[in-house]
């Protein structure tokens, strides 16, 4: 009986091991997105800044109305 249960531990652990590396690997691709997401936001930001406010606010002015 010790034996079988033994056997059924190991099984579930070499289960759970293939989970886990999975589900860092997701988490790692997801944090990369992430950043490359954070590093456009920047960029975006940053060419904003450069263009002047006025430039900003004309172009958001005209994202909401289409003209």
């Amino acid at each position: 009986m010790n034996a079988n249960t033994k056997t059924r531990t190991i099984a579930k652990d070499v289960s759970r091991d293939a989970v886990d590396t999975f589900s860092r690997a997701t988490m790692i691709a997801m944090g990369g997105v992430s950043g490359l997401v954070g590093l456009w936001a920047v960029a975006c930001f940053a060419n904003a800044l450069l263009n002047g406010p006025a430039e900003l606010v004309r172009g958001f002015v005209t994202a909401l109305t289409g003209i």
